[in-house]
């Protein structure tokens, strides 16, 4: 299954090789562009990209032309903008909405003169704005493209680089590189979006939250009473704290909403849940040695060892300073952690008890590490922001959320907690936080010297992070190593009726059911594709960059088109098979897919043979327009069920009663099997 994935990932890059240098070069333009930069996360893209390099799928000087050539347009094309409109552009959106970033690229302007293209092209926060102003100040253009032609040059080789120092690290590890290219790419796209929300939150609600405390002050002056006198107390604009209170407000009730919300779905059994196996069945298919040691570690540096250590030395230190009601609060995040820990994660967890049957969630509900480490490490972000400039909320807020999601991802990828557990501790704990710290700020507290405060942490999430890891990792890759969930069923139990017990239909990452699954195949996949194939039935044209520019030819035949990947309840396909259908022109196919089940059958003499689940689909050609290509699946059940029946000797077809949502299938199902099974 590794080998598998790992030639579909490989031959997905090659694919979209063309695409993949234009992407990184409308990044690299884009990073460049006035106020859109600064919301492009064009770093982690070309790393991602440039770690493809080892595998072959993509070429190094294409990506670090494109990635140069990129840089050297964006900047050019915002100097362009700054000495065309001039001092006007800074006067209208979107610089009009972000005054302090305007500000802070004119300070760095004056500050480093002409090398300021130069410094300001590895330097976040004014990279997207310096090119835009030097062009409003009448930065001379021979100065400004000499600069930006030699930064560029620098910029583009070194990300492409770094990526390809990522990518053939993972290419050393041998067959795992796939499996370990998506894992890694997963986490970083999990960590950035983390970042990126926090913050956003961050500039953006405080603003939003004022304009709204300005209207709601606007309202109750025009109202003479008990109420409006009240909201006109509560929001003086002499009290500079409460913007920050009330968006840790606003962090509250989004928490609550959030908990609230993953709790219904978990006890209504809504899509969230049937999630969780899918989520789970995706991460197992990628687990390799290599990540399991990263994420056991990760996990170690969350458990309850560690949060007690850093939680009693935040206590200590509002201690010290004689700040007990910090020090009371504190302890109230503490104790917290500690019976979410001990006493949550005591109780038994859905994978790693009972992987396939998603009610059991209900029992793991939320999760204790993730509320646990969200309610310590979000009380220390939010105390200590309190006093600290923008730029240091920005860095000590987005540690903590990157610090926090990494230890909740590792839950869910060691298989120690569904998905909804993790989502629920997470916002449980995040709530929690909030609350004590509202508690805690409102009545003007003595400064916490945020700096001592969060050196003190980290020191001691280093100190005990690293001895607890050393002292429990071997016991604990042990724990969490990769488990054989599989269930057993006698051959003949399967073939009389506990066909029906599997699932009906496929779910998808988000648990949402989709077409029927139509087969089931006792025996080995090899042999079945050798059969199909005395019957017509052919792989599909391989993922290259000539059969993916094919969607973009205007008369190309279906059989010259590859077949998009899909998974089933997170399980990634095991074999795929095409057969044209006659009198269609080139224009209509059949597409059977297989996926490897959880279950084993047992032979009478005690041998065990694999079950697959698969479905059939017919598929249609469409041309909406002369340069685009588009592929239809056509719920026509029956028609791939029989030539699927024709093709295979050894079946037989059988009903079941259809389930709801189910348009166009009658319930039949075939059974096949391999003849050496029965």
């Amino acid at each position: 299954m590794g080998g598998a994935l790992l030639s579909s990932v490989v031959a997905f890059s090659r694919a979209h090789r063309e695409l993949a240098y234009g992407l990184i070069l409308l990044v690299s333009l884009l990073e460049a562009l006035p106020i859109v930069g600064a919301f492009v996360p064009g770093d982690a893209i070309i790393l991602g990209v440039g770690a493809l390099v080892p595998t072959g799928a993509l070429g190094l000087w294409p990506l670090m032309i494109a990635a140069t050539v990129g840089a050297i347009l964006g900047d050019g094309l915002s100097f362009w903008l700054g000495r065309h409109y001039r001092e006007s552009i800074v006067s209208h959106w979107p610089f009009s909405h972000y005054p302090r970033v305007v500000t802070r690229g004119e300070e760095f302007l004056r500050r480093h003169g002409g090398k300021s293209v130069f410094i300001a092209r590895f330097t976040p926060g004014v990279r997207s704005i310096v090119p835009t102003l030097a062009g409003t100040l009448r930065m001379r253009p021979r100065r400004f493209y000499v600069m930006n032609v030699v930064s560029a040059l620098l910029w583009g080789p070194v990300h492409i680089l770094a990526g390809v120092a990522i990518g053939a690290t993972l290419v050393v590890l041998g067959a795992v590189a796939g499996r370990l290219a998506v894992l890694v790419g997963v986490l970083a796209v999990l960590l950035a979006l983390v970042v990126w929300i926090t913050r956003y939150g961050l500039r953006r609600l405080p603003a939003v939250i004022a304009a709204g405390q300005e209207r709601v002050r606007v309202w109750a002056q025009g109202r003479d009473t008990w109420f409006g006198r009240a909201l006109l107390s509560i929001l003086d604009p002499a009290r500079k704290e409460l913007p920050g209170l009330a968006l840790l407000g606003a962090i509250l009730v989004g928490s609550l909403w959030l908990f609230l919300g993953v709790l219904q779905d978990v006890l209504a059994g809504d899509p969230l849940i049937r999630a969780n196996e899918a989520v789970f069945h995706f991460l197992q298919s990628l687990r390799t040695v290599w990540f399991d040691r990263v994420m056991v570690a990760v996990t170690e540096f969350g458990d309850a060892q560690v949060v007690i250590a850093v939680g009693l030395a935040v206590v200590l230190w509002f201690a010290l300073r004689r700040n007990w009601r910090g020090a009371a609060h504190a302890a109230g995040v503490v104790g917290l952690s500690i019976v979410l820990m001990l006493f949550l994660d005591a109780l038994p967890h859905g994978p790693q008890v009972q992987p396939f049957d998603s009610r059991w969630s209900a029992f793991a509900f939320p999760g204790g590490h993730s509320a646990a480490n969200a309610a310590l490490y979000g009380f220390l972000a939010m105390v200590a922001a309190w006093e600290l400039t923008m730029r240091w909320k920005l860095i000590v807020t987005s540690l903590a959320a990157i610090l926090v999601a990494a230890i909740a991802f590792s839950r869910v990828y060691l298989g120690a907690h569904w998905l909804s557990g993790v989502l629920a501790g997470v916002a449980f704990g995040t709530a929690w936080a909030a609350f004590l710290a509202i508690a805690y700020l409102r009545r003007n507290p003595p400064p916490v010297r945020a700096g001592g405060l969060c050196a003190l942490a980290g020191a001691a999430l280093l100190a005990v992070g690293v001895a607890h890891v050393e002292q429990s990792h071997g016991a604990d890759m042990r724990r969490y190593a990769v488990q054989a969930h599989t269930q057993a069923m006698r051959w003949a139990v399967w073939w009389r009726s506990g066909w029906s017990e599997l699932a009906a239909r496929r779910l998808n990452l988000l648990g949402e059911e989709r077409a029927p699954l139509t087969f089931q195949w006792a025996g080995s996949d090899v042999r079945l594709a050798r059969d199909l194939a005395a019957h017509g039935w052919r792989a599909p044209i391989p993922w290259t960059p000539r059969s993916a520019l094919a969607w973009l030819r205007p008369h190309v035949r279906l059989a010259s088109l590859p077949v998009l990947p899909r998974l089933e309840n997170g399980r990634p396909q095991a074999l795929v098979r095409i057969l044209p259908l006659p009198g269609g022109a080139g224009d209509s196919r059949l597409v059977l897919r297989l996926w490897k089940s959880n279950v084993r059958l047992i032979q009478p003499g005690g041998n065990a043979v694999s079950l697959f689940v698969g479905m059939v689909e017919a598929q249609h050609i469409e041309r909406p327009n002369l340069f685009l290509t588009l592929v239809r699946s056509i719920p026509d059940y029956e028609r791939g069920l029989h030539a699927l029946a024709a093709s295979i000797p050894t079946s037989e077809l059988v009903r079941r009663r259809v389930p709801a949502g189910a348009p166009g299938w009658d319930g039949r199902v075939l059974l096949g099997f391999d003849v050496g099974t029965r």
